[in-house]
This record gives structure tokens, C-alpha cells and sequence, in this order.
């Protein structure tokens, strides 16, 4: 029973990363006896964002109320604290007949895309509205911190649009650099 508890003990031990190199040879001094046991792990790279707003965004396109904010924190755990941030979307599409798009212009720092019929996530020409590594992040260990970041999204309307709800999904992602 021991000796088949002692294998299952030492065979866990092998299987979750722990290596150890035996020592059975006593001390002469106090006939003491022990074993080295190497450790390793690994934190992936990540990121992470956060925000206290709304995920979704409302816009007035009857009287084209201007462009939204959308305001976020963004937190990666490595030294140079970097990133790219990827904004897109599919068309702003009107719900009504899955045909009429309403043209979006979103915004970061000095970046400007646009997302319509011909430039959109499905498109082969211009699958992200932005790519930009101009996003503020913090890498402080104590968690998120109060960097502030802001999207604006904007709808480019002209008056003649056809009656509906349009809708789209946007992604805004963060990959560590």
C-alpha cells in the first residue's frame, strides 16, 4: 500500500512540471538525507481591458447627433507596457432589408477608419478600421489603473438614408506586443 501510495505521490509530481533530482546519501555529520526540487512556471503575455460605460452605443442618426465616446482602461503585464489596438465592425446595416448601410467613422488618438459596405471585418480589403499602437497602458501589478482611452464612432449620414434600425458589432481588441 505504501510503496504503491509513494509511486502514485512521485508520479503527480513528475506529470505537473516538478523534476527532482534524488540525493539518498546520509550526512556524516547527522546523518541527514534530502532532494532538490526544480519549479518552473509560466505567466502568458495577455491583456486586459476595462470600462465602466455601456457596451452599447446609441446613435441619433435623424439629426445626426454627432459622434460618441466610448471611454476604456487597458492593462498588459508586460515591461514595456505596449500593444496593438484593433478596432472594426461589420456595415451599420438597416435591420429592415439587410441591403442599405449607413457609412461609420471611428476615431482613436490620431487614427481615423471607416466602416461601409466595401471596408468592413468581412471584407479582404480592409479588414480592421484601425491598427494603431498609439493606446495608453498600464502595467502597474496592483491591477487596472484610471489611463483613460477613447473611441469615437460616428455615423457619416446625409440626410437620404432609408427608414430603419441599422445595427453592426464592433470589436475594439488588444494584443500585447
Amino acid at each position: 500500500m505504501k510503496a504503491s501510495l509513494v509511486g502514485l505521490l512521485i508520479a503527480t509530481a513528475f506529470s505537473a512540471g516538478v523534476s527532482a533530482d534524488w540525493s539518498s546519501e546520509p550526512r556524516e555529520s547527522d546523518g541527514q538525507t534530502q532532494f532538490y526540487v526544480d519549479v518552473t512556471g509560466e505567466v502568458p503575455l495577455r491583456c486586459r481591458m476595462y470600462t465602466e460605460q455601456n457596451l452599447s452605443v446609441e446613435l441619433g442618426l435623424e439629426y445626426h447627433d454627432g459622434e460618441k465616446e466610448f471611454k476604456f482602461g487597458a492593462w498588459c503585464n508586460n515591461d514595456s507596457a505596449s500593444g496593438e489596438l484593433v478596432v472594426g465592425a461589420a456595415p451599420f446595416i438597416n435591420q429592415n432589408n439587410n441591403t442599405d448601410v449607413i457609412p461609420l467613422v471611428v476615431k482613436f488618438n490620431e487614427e481615423e477608419g471607416r466602416i461601409d459596405a466595401e471596408n468592413n471585418a468581412g471584407s479582404d480589403t480592409n479588414y480592421h478600421a484601425i491598427a494603431t499602437k498609439s493606446v495608453k497602458i498600464s502595467n502597474d501589478t496592483r491591477g487596472l489603473n484610471q489611463i483613460q482611452n477613447t473611441l469615437t464612432i460616428d455615423a457619416d449620414t446625409n440626410g437620404w438614408e432609408k427608414a430603419g434600425e441599422y445595427k453592426t458589432s464592433m470589436y475594439v481588441s488588444l494584443y500585447p506586443l
